[in-house]
């Protein structure tokens, strides 16, 4: 590892490189990850700060920086593993209890339309109780119909409405604050993103620490080192040492930030239906509207519409055929246009579980406490590489990623049913996810208990 007093290691000092590549999208955010095993967040950021001295966060004691690829230090897992490996638990848990952990985007979902119980006969979209019929969708805890959609709040600049301050007089810049002008009013929808990145999810930098707005001013306060150049990251060792980032200089932080409004755009077609091009309803005397505009042989036929939500923690939809009206801004109700009901529909919507402390405002972060320490401990189980040279770390990666199902060597353990029975696997991190799950009495959208 790095060594300032040595003879390895060199600090990265904003040298061009490709453009950076981003982490696969996570709920848990790679420096919460951090927080939740107590890891120095300097370091878990790659960085150290050789300029200063005293150095703050110093690379002594336990000194293990993290890098962002697997070749950048074949010795130690990546940031990016980390993330991949997130991804994968949070997938697992979302599929096992039937919603995800926290807000999610779901887009063109698709799902056989409901067909009468008798295969002979076509249906009119209508239930038994003469209602619109309803569609089961992939994921429960359903938040909104609509598809994600950004706008553009600003984009700050240092010396304009970026700063980098040393709150504690240390010499390290650990602060970050962003000051725009918005007519927004719901704090929650604003969010921070890497610049020229169309606020794509996978660029969003979190967590923050504060955000609030005041006279038509937003003020967003956040880690500086979550504000690393991302460049920085690309680069490769060498055979003069270790690369590491110099966070003693704010030359090695961006100089601008895009701000964006985040929300669910209801304008757009949130379900879109499809009949087969063999469907009776292509029939020119059956259907007059089709016998007039002609009817395709081997495409589908197609038409946009709307939701809403009958069941919100099962997720239980109702697709309806609509058109929006951009003068009402509303979906106005339409007939199908193939005269029957449609086949397939796809669905867009937004859902998954919200933390007590988000809705009410006491956070900023929708995925609570008890998600993170879950998918934590699967990630860390799951590990086939130390994480660093600490030995808090180590012994933890040690106990939670020991199978506990294995006997040998001096050591064996008494195997419960659930352990055997655990969805994610034996090892103990895995089990301790599942069993927290079992006692919590966490629902499937189904409505019936993990057993």
């Amino acid at each position: 590892m790095p060594s300032f007093g040595g003879t390895t290691g060199t600090p990265i000092t904003g040298v061009g490189t490709p453009l950076a590549q981003p982490y696969p999208p996570t709920l848990l955010s790679l420096q919460d990850f951090a927080r939740v095993l107590g890891v120095a967040p300097l370091h878990f950021a790659g960085a150290v700060t050789p300029g200063l001295n005293p150095m703050v966060f110093p690379a002594s004691g336990c000194s293990g920086i993290w890098h962002k690829y697997d070749w950048q230090n074949s010795d130690a897992v990546s940031l990016y593993q980390i993330a991949e490996s997130i991804h994968t638990a949070e997938q697992e848990v979302a599929n096992l209890i039937g919603y995800w952990p926290a807000p999610y985007w779901i887009e063109e979902e698709v799902h056989n339309y409901p067909r009468p119980f008798l295969r002979e006969t076509f249906g009119l979209g209508y239930d038994v109780r003469g209602l619109n019929k309803s569609v089961q969708s992939g994921y429960g805890k359903l938040i909104s119909a609509g598809v994600r959609a950004v706008s553009l709040v600003g984009t700050a600049s240092v010396g304009v409405s970026l700063a980098y301050t040393d709150e504690d007089s240390d010499g390290f810049y650990e602060t970050a604050t962003i000051q725009l002008a918005t007519a927004l009013t719901n704090v929650s929808q604003i969010k921070v993103y890497f610049a020229q990145k169309d606020g794509v999810i996978e660029w969003e930098v979190r967590p923050v620490r504060s955000k609030a707005i005041s006279g038509g001013v937003v003020t967003i306060i956040l880690d500086s080192w979550l504000l690393i150049d991302p460049e920085l990251y690309e680069l490769p060792p060498t055979s003069d040492g270790e690369y590491v980032i110099d966070a003693s200089t704010v030359a090695n932080f961006v100089t601008s930030v895009d701000v964006y409004r985040e929300y669910v755009d209801t304008s757009v077609a949130s379900a879109t239906f499809y009949w087969m091009p063999d469907h009776p309803g292509n029939n020119p005397i059956a259907c007059p509207t089709c016998g007039t505009i002609g009817c395709t042989t081997c495409s589908y036929v197609t038409q946009d519409g709307c939701m809403s939500v009958r069941l919100h923690h099962e997720g239980e939809i109702v697709p309806y055929p609509a058109e929006y009206d951009a003068v009402e801004q509303a979906w106005q109700s339409r007939s199908w246009v193939n005269c029957i009901e449609p086949d397939i529909v796809k669905i867009s919507y937004l859902s998954g579980d919200q933390s007590q402390e988000f809705l009410q405002g006491r956070s900023h972060e929708p995925l609570s406490f008890y998600w993170k320490q879950l998918i934590a401990w699967i990630v860390v189980a799951r590990l086939d590489r130390p994480m660093c040279a600490c030995g808090n770390l180590q012994t933890m990666h040690e106990w939670l990623s020991r199978d506990i199902t294995m006997t040998g060597g001096g050591v064996s353990h008494f195997v419960t049913a659930d352990a055997m029975n655990s969805p994610f696997g034996s090892r103990r991190g895995e089990v301790m996810a599942w069993r927290r799950l079992n006692k919590s009495g966490t629902e499937k959208r189904l409505s019936y208990a993990l057993a």
